[in-house]
């Protein structure tokens, strides 16, 4: 059975959207000197114990894409060309290698820098429904998406709980005082010392903070029943990466491209075509 013209036209819309914020995190890791071939052919490569990593090390892929840098540049550059060529096709195979050069980034950024980097994770999750054809099957992706977003939310919330972190009065303060020794020591008139200080010193706003921020997470189970609260949810979830920031120094505005699976797509298409940006065939 063809597709029919609606699916096709939300379809459209969509990969403009989640390959348009792709293109845009891209560019910040470039303009961050993030990507592979900026990493100046690192002198040795950290062995993790994860099978995922063992595995792909195993391959000597890593070590010898960051010790060329032409491939390197090349695996960079192929990034922009399969998310150019996939909005102008719409040919599936263009999602399905962005999505494997994706995760070589993914993979090899990580084992480079010896550090489980998560955010750009949400790029390469949203684009695998875009592998699909078949409207059901792409549909199915997307909702698995979006099931993903909610789990990362929700599963972090109740790891706290189950593991009584969370009821642990100076728990957020101990980590801050680890976690922010660099700032506080280096840099301490700057804006994310000064409210580092200011929590480390008030055990009791701390922790209320971080009860607070359990229950933002576990709301996101809610989501698991119904969509009626998936606009809620998309607010809270940049107010929690947002205050991941300030307080923690989590730079992870990247996983928010999941919220892209919490939008009404139906009231965008209709006012796209109310404004003619896209037009009925």
């Amino acid at each position: 059975m063809l597709p029919n013209k609606s699916f096709e036209r939300e379809f459209q819309i969509k990969a403009y959207f989640v390959f348009g914020v792709a293109m845009y995190i891209c560019f910040y890791h470039l303009i961050s000197n993030s990507m592979l071939a900026q990493m100046q052919q690192p002198p040795f490569i950290f062995q993790e114990t994860e099978w995922v990593y063992k595995l792909y090390l195993a391959t000597s892929i890593p070590q010898f894409i960051t010790s060329h840098t032409v491939v390197a540049s090349l695996f960079d550059v192929s990034l922009l060309v399969f998310t150019v060529g996939f909005l102008l096709s719409k040919r599936r195979i263009f999602a399905v290698l962005f999505s494997l050069v994706a995760l070589n980034y993914f993979l090899t950024f990580n084992l480079v820098t010896g550090h489980h980097y998560h955010g750009f994770v949400g790029v390469l999750i949203i684009s695998i429904p875009f592998w699909f054809k078949s409207e059901q099957r792409f549909n199915f992706g997307w909702e698995a998406v979006r099931y993903y977003l909610l789990y990362i939310f929700s599963s972090a919330a109740l790891w706290k709980i189950l593991r009584g972190s969370a009821f642990y009065h100076d728990q957020l303060s101990n980590i801050l005082k680890s976690q922010q020794i660099d700032l506080l020591l280096q840099n301490p008139e700057n804006y994310k010392a000064h409210i580092a200080q200011y929590l480390i010193s008030h055990s009791n706003v701390t922790h209320a903070l971080l009860i607070t921020t359990v229950m933002v997470q576990l709301s996101f189970l809610v989501g698991f029943f119904t969509r009626k609260y998936d606009m809620v949810l998309l607010v809270l979830s940049i107010l929690f990466v947002m205050v991941n920031f300030y307080v923690m120094g989590i730079l992870s505005f990247e996983l928010l491209i999941l919220n892209l699976t919490l939008l009404d797509w139906e009231k965008i298409e209709v006012y796209l075509i109310k404004k003619e940006i896209v037009t009925i065939e």
